[in-house]
């Protein structure tokens, strides 16, 4: 199984040329070993929320709001993995071995462990750390 990380999420949801190079490579594989995190999920949304929370004008607010739905949009396409007790046993168990880093980045890496999955990430420098942890990134050649 592959999980994709927030930045290549991104990428593809952006359309730029590095999330082409990621759709291409997983379209060689099975479609149904392809996820996301459900922690990934609450990072975009906080993030379309907190663009709408700082809008100004009906135009911004729309284009705000086509964000937002546009993300909830693409959830529907891909499988979200859980936050479960699993995740939170092995993400305490991170916490102690990795203070420095991140506490979402923390979570994506535990979900990924227990999952037995390679995460697929532009943060090599951070996730790279964790040894236990199949790193990849698709978004270079």
């Amino acid at each position: 199984m592959y999980i994709l990380d927030t930045d290549h999420l991104s990428l593809i949801q952006r359309n730029s040329q590095p999330g082409q190079r990621i759709l291409t490579k997983i379209a060689s594989i099975d479609r149904l070993e392809v996820a996301v995190t459900v922690i990934t999920y609450e990072e975009q949304i906080r993030g379309r929320l907190s663009f709408l929370s700082q809008t100004k004008t009906i135009e911004q607010q729309i284009i705000a709001y086509e964000g937002l739905q546009t993300t909830a949009k693409d959830y529907c396409h891909i499988p979200i993995l859980p936050f479960d007790y699993p995740a939170a046993i092995e993400h305490q168990r991170l916490r102690k071995t990795y203070p420095r880093l991140g506490n979402m980045d923390l979570k994506i890496a535990a979900i990924a462990l227990v999952q037995n999955a390679t995460l697929l990430t532009c943060n090599e420098s951070d996730f790279g750390i964790i040894q236990e942890l199949s790193i990849e990134n698709w978004s270079i050649n």
